[in-house]
């Protein structure tokens, strides 16, 4: 399908409302637990949970991936979800592209082995590191969102919720400085900085590496630039639905919201 002038037209409208019911959802603007945590006040114990939750998030969102991929209804998602899906497991991707084309896989470089090396500085053990029975039930209930959306056989599900979490993902970054320090990522590496200089340089301690949220801050422009291409090809589509589309990403973004107030009513007790 190629665009007229009408469906041009329909899709800036489409654009502006998608921006208007995504990028204001409380998990973008107000987050409570990063707007607390980049303030460098958590303790180790606090630092631990963030890891283990965290470690059931990344290492399950792997199977929904893998779902997002199979059930997406354009190549383009495809091939994108496809290079999310094998960057995650350890597959070297172009931080500007989002490409995966020629990189190296290496064993070190999945994600879960890159927490691993936090969990092994503050007594952790790596081996319970993204088991399902350490999550808890907002752990557990943000992955199921994720699965009823992300991974849904309806590819315009799959894409409706794909493109809230890259950009919620990438909120922020390339913008100016005051919006990129709100970018969730760069509060989470913010608040391990500060953590380290209070707790871990003045004891000669290993600082906590912070590659992990690094690495995703870097990467995440990229994953956004997919999606934003995706839409494009998705909208085109003759059945393409406005309607589910956008439900779809705000109950994506209710479930990642999910995960963020239960680390923050668990902070709170530690």
């Amino acid at each position: 399908m190629i665009f007229t002038v009408k469906s041009v037209n329909n899709f800036k409208e489409f654009k502006n409302i998608i921006k208007k019911e995504f990028f204001a959802h409380p998990v973008i603007v107000n987050n409570p637990y990063t707007k607390w945590f980049k303030e460098g006040n958590a303790n180790t114990e606090q630092i631990k949970d963030l890891i283990l939750q965290f470690s059931v998030f990344s290492n399950h969102f792997i199977v929904v991936q893998a779902k997002r991929m199979v059930n997406a209804n354009t190549l383009e998602g495809e091939e994108s979800a496809r290079a999310i899906l094998l960057n995650e497991c350890g597959v070297g991707m172009d931080v500007q592209s989002g490409s995966i084309e020629g990189k190296r896989f290496t064993t070190s470089n999945a994600h879960i082995n890159w927490l691993r090396k936090i969990a092994d500085l503050i007594d952790i053990d790596p081996k319970i590191l993204g088991r399902w029975e350490i999550g808890t039930n907002a752990t557990h209930e943000f992955l199921e969102g994720l699965d009823k959306t992300y991974g849904s056989h309806d590819g315009q599900i799959g894409s409706g919720a794909s493109f809230a979490i890259e950009t919620w993902a990438a909120y922020g970054i390339g913008k100016s400085k005051e919006e990129e320090l709100n970018n969730f990522w760069k509060e989470l590496i913010l608040g391990l900085e500060i953590y380290n200089q209070k707790n871990r340089i003045p004891k000669n301690l290993t600082p906590l590496p912070t590659g992990f949220f690094q690495y995703h801050f870097e990467t995440e422009s990229g994953h956004e630039l997919n999606v934003w291409q995706e839409l494009e090809q998705t909208y085109t589509q003759p059945d393409f639905n406005e309607s589910k589309y956008l439900k779809a990403g705000k109950t994506a973004l209710d479930s990642i919201y999910t995960f963020w107030l239960g680390l923050d009513e668990t902070r709170k007790k530690l």
